[in-house]
């Protein structure tokens, strides 16, 4: 083999090595950024049946369904002197959700067809929340402030005033009175931890109301309740 030619051979070798050596080396990178937020949120919904104790006629209108909008409607029947039980008593389960601090508030009016003050008022609707309830797969463990003094029927939450022999809901938030206007009944942490939205579980609390049925002024008495939850 002439030497020139063979010199040639392996430069081209040499050559073609370190291309191949240039080739495996190249790489190439690409980026993808992302972005996403996640807003704060609540949400109210019926946390099951109503139930309705101490009535003289009416009944539960419209169910609570769990999980479903709450959209409650109550006859809570006769509340004058022929009703002889003690009180006449709803509850209203409710369930809230939330992935922030939460403040559920209410607002409620009290409308009546009587002319004096003998008629229902809202001072003689009591109110107050239950036992608050955070169990089940998902919720978060927290402290709740009830801003009412729970069972309106309690004897330390009313009795008949000793001037007037009205019977009277006297603890603090413990009738409709207190909530003319919108007026916090519950506030507490994050309720929900990172779990999906189907997960049905959340914290609950039962809405209690409460007549005592007296020498009211004869006529009709329409009560109407909001409850609003939000995210500060």
């Amino acid at each position: 083999m002439p030497r020139k030619f063979f010199f040639r051979s392996i430069l081209l070798t040499m050559l073609l090595t370190l291309v191949a050596v240039s080739c495996l080396g190249q790489s190439t990178t690409g980026t993808v950024t992302m972005s996403a937020t996640v807003s704060k949120f609540v949400e109210i919904n019926s946390g099951g049946a109503v139930t309705l104790t101490g009535n003289s006629g009416g009944g539960v209108t419209t169910d609570g369904v769990a999980n479903s909008p709450l959209a409650v409607s109550i006859n809570l029947g006769e509340l004058g002197p022929s009703n002889t039980n003690s009180f006449v008593t709803a509850s209203v389960p409710l369930k809230l959700r939330s992935n922030a601090a939460y403040v559920l508030s209410m607002t409620a009016t009290v409308t009546s067809s009587g002319a004096s003050s003998s008629k229902i008022g809202a001072a003689d609707v009591g109110f107050g929340l239950g036992t608050v309830s955070r169990t089940g797969l998902g919720v978060n463990a927290g402290a709740d402030t009830n801003a009412t003094s729970g069972d309106p029927t309690l004897a330390a939450n009313g009795s008949v005033n000793g001037t007037t022999g009205r019977y009277e809901f006297t603890a603090v938030r413990s009738n409709l009175s207190a909530f003319s206007s919108a007026t916090t009944a519950l506030s507490g942490p994050i309720i929900m931890n990172a779990v999906p939205r189907s997960n049905a579980n959340g914290l609950t609390v039962p809405a209690m109301f409460a007549v005592k049925p007296q020498f009211f002024e004869n006529g009709t008495t329409t009560v109407s309740v909001t409850f609003t939850v939000t995210a500060p």
